[in-house]
């Protein structure tokens, strides 16, 4: 298993990590705290000891002060004493010399005061010097003094236990999180487990988001949204495929059918002539259907408009009703514009999303009626409609117009439909949608387009 890559094994160091630091530092407090309290119990010692030394040496006869000290003091060989009265007699010491040199260098307090000497020898020595008044009125210049290694070899074997039950806690608590977290990445895996069954055959299977923690609830979620975007993308792929491969064959088998017949036997030159000319109306559809797929294929690429700029629609419809209007004399109807309207986009695939509107309006509108295009701005977008009166659309055919080589009624569709899939693709690249209604009273479709880049 890759340090680098799993998560189970960067947490498990990083909660040994962090439980060997806090284990450590309690370990250290605790060890301070015992020399403390070890330190504060040295000075309570030698406090009682001047309180016994003022009674020992106040009550009963000034001459005899040296043999009760000696006697009280001198079965106390953890704490070294140097008493001495006020004519300069010592009554009692079992200080050492460095001791002595060093109490007399330093000032001698009137009431009990915690020192911690460090004498020439490197000796660190807990210690009180001070002056004591008797009840006589005379003085006693008092020493008392405990070496600070009285504790060294406690607190060595209390450093090493702790040393000890650290490390086994810092091992213990490493393994235990270490188990805890795999279990706690067990619902991940599973996730993993079941991601690795989905495959192209398989779109249909989801990851089980309710059985996983809330963490993953919404990573689930957003998995299944895209398995499901990805089934749908899947499934309108291969419907084009297939569609594709039909209005591919169609014009290639019909081509190849009129060459074998007339390569069968020996034909006039007019009949090679008509074959010719009917291969190329066949080829000239097929370069149809893959031009409009190039440019399908380009207007729903991301990032599809080449370029923006303020457009003038209502131009841009007067130029299309020009161009078809020969075409609507013909079939004796009647084209109109009503509104205006400007936005920011694409003004050649704008040219031939309107185009391609108008074109299918003027396919299916009835003989004599009237081609209308509404533009007209509100709320930040522009609306485009154009309405034709003719045959309505069933409802259940509506969903699918814009669908790639959807045709719907043959018999009401020429071309390889790819038409409003190309203005689709155009309404989408320009942040817009594209809609249709069809009722008895007519067919309208609209373009509603942002008037600004979205």
């Amino acid at each position: 298993m890759s340090l680098r890559r799993s998560i189970a094994v960067r947490l498990t160091l990083l909660f040994a990590t962090v439980a060997t630091l806090v284990l450590a530092a309690l370990g250290v407090a605790i060890y301070l705290s015992a020399r403390h309290d070890l330190v504060a119990q040295d000075f309570i010692e030698l406090e009682n000891k001047v309180a016994l030394i003022s009674d020992l040496a106040g009550n009963g006869p000034a001459d005899g002060r040296a043999l009760r000290l000696r006697e009280a003091l001198s079965h106390h060989p953890d704490i070294a004493f140097h008493i001495i009265d006020d004519r300069g007699s010592v009554l009692f010491s079992t200080a050492p010399a460095l001791l002595r040199a060093h109490a007399r260098l330093q000032p001698i307090d009137s009431t009990p005061r915690r020192h911690d000497w460090i004498l020439a020898d490197g000796r660190c020595m807990h210690a009180l010097h001070l002056r004591q008044a008797l009840a006589d009125g005379s003085q006693l210049i008092t020493l008392l003094a405990i070496d600070d290694d009285r504790h060294a070899a406690f607190l060595q074997r209390f450093r090493h236990l702790l040393a000890i039950a650290i490390i086994a806690a810092a091992v213990a608590s490493s393994l235990l999180g270490g188990y805890v977290v795999r279990r706690t990445l067990r619902p991940l895996r599973t996730l993993a487990d079941e991601a690795r069954q989905i495959t192209a055959g398989r779109l249909q299977r989801r990851l089980n988001a309710r059985s996983a923690p809330a963490e993953l609830e919404q990573l689930a979620q957003t998995l299944n949204g895209m398995l499901a975007r990805l089934q749908q993308d899947f499934a309108r792929l291969t419907e084009f495929s297939g569609d594709l491969a039909h209005e591919l064959r169609t014009p290639i088998t019909n081509m190849l059918t009129q060459v074998q017949v007339v390569l069968a036997h020996p034909r006039s030159n007019e009949a090679y002539r008509e074959t010719l000319v009917s291969c190329a109306e066949e080829l000239q559809r097929l370069a149809q259907i893959v031009g409009d797929l190039l440019y399908l294929a380009q207007a729903e690429a991301p990032g599809a408009l080449p370029s923006r700029e303020p457009v003038a629609l209502d131009a841009v419809v007067d130029s299309l009703l020009e161009f078809y209007e020969l075409l609507a004399e013909d079939r004796q109807l009647t084209l109109r514009r009503e509104g205006a309207a400007r936005i920011d986009g694409n003004r050649l695939m704008l040219h031939r999303a309107i185009a391609n509107l108008l074109s299918n309006a003027l396919k299916h509108a009835t003989t004599g009626s009237e081609v209308r295009v509404r533009l007209a701005e509100a709320d930040g977008v522009c609306r485009i409609s154009v309405h034709n009166t003719g045959t309505p659309i069933a409802p259940e055919l509506l969903p699918r117009l814009f669908d790639r080589f959807y045709r719907g009624e043959r018999s009401r569709h020429d071309g390889a439909g790819l038409g409003l899939a190309i203005t689709r693709a155009i309404a989408q690249a320009h942040g817009g949608t594209v809609s249709v209604v069809s009722e008895p009273t007519g067919t309208t479709f609209e373009l509603v387009l942002p008037r600004t880049r979205p």
